[in-house]
């Protein structure tokens, strides 16, 4: 389903993928005026926002115009974007009426162009009284995209709502009346485009937190054989941002480990293999947030076996989890993850785990059969929970083929789990956040950089998140 989340990252995808976003607008407006048009209107009220929404307000009422209906537009406030300032604009060019004051039983329909997917959080004054005033005046009311202050408790109450694209999370006749879902022309590689719009996903702390409350993280990886595998996954999870990362690690590179990652807390897991000890289960049982389990951990029949039990636990007390390389095989027992979990093979150990060809159905069938999400590695990743579907074509970097990148992926992933991210969100912001850390590091040093470059410049990418909101 649809959320709010989603709009508003697919408009920010849209807009930094170069879609003309006032072609978007011009749809929407007509989808609008051709319903309040239908309704047979004497004379309607456009109450209108200073956003995109007010900007599709202003584009229905000069359509409408031109249409012979008597129609005029309430500014509650200025028009501040700037497609909202230019249909403002045209809409006054063609002599528009402003209202200025109005009367109940003046208007047969209202239209509710205020506020849409941007907010969170209840309506603020001035909309908190105009949403008052559209639901008290006794008119029809048809709302744009959304109800001003859905899903607040504090929302316009509208007979209409034509909602944009899609219809949105939440969205019922009671709350929304009868529901229009208009197809504004987004395109379809922009609709299932993974982007900096994600970003939009990233958790924020909140400020009266304390530590352990924005994040714990268990990780579980290495072997006597391989032993950066589970340090790159620790690093990338700690750039996520968690409290907390614990990693257990079998006691023979503890050594290497403590020496190179001193930002998380090491334990012991067996001494040459994993193994499901009394603290790993204690910690998961507890405080654990979110696990990762797999890079490094070799396919030895002793590790698989430990690494089946500690994703059997996981799941019994319905905590997130990634899953990786190894320990995919270790999954397979597994035919329902309560849609908590995340798999992250490479095209190749998606064809060995699930016996299929990685074409972008079969991922969709085994996620769906899994309940689960499926983040499939490669040229063009891709991301499915067996309904939505989303690809990242150009955020990643063709020397990204090295060693460790798939460790990195996994323990951002598990970083944005333990920040309570869904596992269909944390998957999308994970494959923009290491691929385009991966375009930045290339452009940087070539391919002079290393995998621990890699992980080094994911706050440059986070940054631009921050920027965005400033």
């Amino acid at each position: 389903m649809h959320t709010v989340l989603d709009s508003r990252i697919l408009d920010a995808n849209a807009e930094a993928s170069g879609t003309r976003m006032e072609g978007l607008m011009d749809n929407a407006g007509s989808a609008v005026a051709k319903l309040v048009g239908s309704l047979r209107p004497n004379k309607i009220l456009i109450v209108c926002g200073s956003g995109n929404n007010g900007g599709d307000g202003y584009t229905a009422a000069s359509l409408l115009k031109k249409e012979g209906f008597s129609v005029e537009c309430l500014p509650v406030v200025p028009p501040a974007s700037e497609l909202c300032r230019k249909k403002y604009g045209t809409y006054l060019r063609q002599k528009g009426k402003i209202a200025r004051s109005v009367k109940k039983g003046e208007y047969d329909i209202v239209v509710d162009a205020l506020l849409g997917v941007g907010i969170s959080g209840p309506p603020r004054e001035p909309y908190s009284s105009a949403i008052d005033l559209v639901n008290g005046y006794g008119a029809t009311i048809v709302s744009v995209d959304v109800p001003s202050g859905f899903p607040s408790d504090h929302s316009v109450k509208p007979a209409y709502t034509v909602t944009m694209q899609f219809k949105k999370q939440g969205m019922s006749k009671s709350n929304s009346g009868n529901l229009l879902v208009a197809d504004v022309g987004f395109p379809r590689e922009t609709i299932d485009m993974i982007g900096p719009g994600d970003l939009m996903a990233f958790p924020t702390s909140s400020s009266n937190s304390h530590k352990g409350e924005n994040g714990i993280c268990v990780m579980v990886g290495g072997s006597e054989k391989f032993f950066g595998a589970p340090l790159y996954m620790a690093e990338s999870a700690l750039r996520m941002g968690p409290d907390l990362v614990d990693l257990f690690t079998p006691s023979c590179i503890h050594e290497y480990v403590a020496s190179n990652c001193q930002g998380v807390i090491l334990k012991k897991s067996g001494i040459t293999n994993i193994e499901f000890n009394y603290e790993l289960m204690k910690i998961l049982r507890e405080r654990a947030d979110s696990l990762a389990i797999g890079p490094g951990i070799s396919r030895s029949e002793v590790a698989l076996d430990e690494a089946s039990k500690i994703i059997d636990f996981t799941l019994s007390l319905g905590k997130s989890m990634v899953i990786d390389a190894d320990a995919l095989e270790a999954s397979l027992s597994m035919d329902d993850f309560k849609g908590t979990a995340v798999l992250t093979p490479h095209r190749g150990e998606f064809r060995s785990t699930f016996g299929l060809d990685p074409t972008e159905e079969n991922a969709k069938r085994v996620a769906k059969r899994i309940n689960a999400v499926l983040f499939v590695k490669g040229e063009i990743d891709f991301v499915t929970d067996g309904e939505t579907l989303k690809k990242n074509r150009s955020y990643h970097h063709q020397s990204m083929t090295r060693g460790g990148t798939g460790d990195v992926v996994t323990g951002a992933v598990a970083g944005l789990l333990s920040r309570k991210v869904d596992a269909l969100h944390s998957a999308f912001l994970a494959s923009y956040i290491v691929g385009q850390a991966g375009l930045n590091a290339f452009k940087r040093m070539g391919d002079g950089y290393l995998i621990s470059d890699l992980i080094d410049t994911i706050p440059e990418v986070l940054v631009s998140k921050s920027k965005q909101n400033s």
